[in-house]
């Protein structure tokens, strides 16, 4: 089932992601402001680390379009879950080295 982020925010589902994502981890995390969607994300993705040096990442979302349903409901490991930190621990060989 597709959704979109202002159908998402109505419902209160802050977690979202796209199927075509290669990384099954790799979500959003949107902040619902009075039953609406915020204009920023927080991007989610174990690699994050390595090529931002930090995760989540916020991202000013004024170039997503919040009606569209393309998105779906991430129901993943989070990312205080043992299997979140041991894909974040996988990439730790690139340190450094991007």
């Amino acid at each position: 089932m597709t959704i979109s982020i202002n159908a998402a925010a109505a419902q209160g589902i802050t977690y979202l992601r796209k199927s075509i994502w290669a990384i099954r981890l790799d979500h959003l995390k949107i902040d619902i402001l009075n039953g609406t969607p915020g204009p920023w994300v927080h991007l989610y993705s174990p690699f994050n680390k390595v090529c931002n040096g930090m995760d989540p990442v916020g991202i000013f979302c004024f170039t997503l379009d919040y009606d569209d349903p393309e998105w779906e409901v991430y129901e993943g490991p989070l990312a205080d879950s043992d299997e979140y930190k041991a894909a974040q621990a996988a990439y730790d060989v690139y340190e450094g080295k991007l």
